[in-house]
């Protein structure tokens, strides 16, 4: 524990020195002013969910992508490799620390753009689960590239099909096909929190995310074990 206590406290101190903690306040803002000048409408609920959303998934993946970029840049990583820090602890850190942002960034935009009267623990479950599960895709991703440009490639390809499932949220398609998609269950976690949702599609969302992100923390793990070798 204390290892990745004094990891996760070298992981905040380079977000800071990266501007990574800049970044998410500022996009936080940016969210916080689109929704304090949406008008009243029926479908207000789901743009902000549709907001929110965006913020772990899409900011998460590129955040971490350019911790790592910077820090394999300026050799940190073969740093490491010469202290006791194990490799899961590393990406374990990671994504404590990404997650936590996700966490303060989105609390701000529902608390400011909606009100305190919706569901935390659906809300925190599913912004924890998808931030953190974005996070160690792009922990997974970004390990062969060579630049950050090559990264933002990765990442189209990854974010891309997981926007498929805001047709059904937006009514345009009703398919269970989407279903296979770990965004569905991280959408309707998030749904959960402001509109009703059946018991059977919100034990889904938990089980499936759960799977999904021990898969992707091994993937993460393994992928830095060969930037090591």
């Amino acid at each position: 524990m204390q290892k990745i206590a004094i990891a996760i406290q070298w992981d905040f101190l380079r977000q800071f020195r990266y501007n990574i903690l800049y970044a998410a306040l500022l996009v936080t803002l940016i969210y916080i002013l689109i929704l304090l000048n949406l008008p009243e409408n029926p479908f207000r609920e789901k743009l902000l969910i549709f907001l929110i959303f965006n913020d772990p998934a899409a900011l998460g993946m590129l955040f971490v992508g350019s911790l790592i970029l910077y820090e394999r840049s300026e050799n940190t990583l073969e740093a490491l490799w010469v202290t006791p820090l194990q490799h899961w602890q590393y990406v374990l850190s990671k994504t404590l620390t990404l997650t936590f942002l996700a966490i303060f960034s989105s609390l701000a935009m529902a608390l400011i753009g909606y009100g305190w009267r919706f569901q935390y623990v659906y809300f925190l479950a599913g912004i924890c689960l998808t931030a953190s599960l974005f996070t160690l895709l792009g922990m997974a991703a970004v390990g062969s590239c060579k630049n950050f440009n090559q990264y933002l490639l990765r990442v189209a390809g990854i974010l891309v099909p997981t926007a498929l499932p805001f047709l059904n949220f937006f009514e345009i398609t009703d398919t269970l096909w989407w279903y296979l998609l770990p965004s569905q269950a991280g959408l309707l976690l998030l749904e959960a929190a402001f509109l009703p949702v059946e018991g059977w599609q919100i034990a889904y969302a938990l089980l499936y995310l759960v799977v999904w992100n021990a898969g992707a923390f091994w993937l993460a793990v393994k992928v830095l074990g060969r930037m090591k070798g």
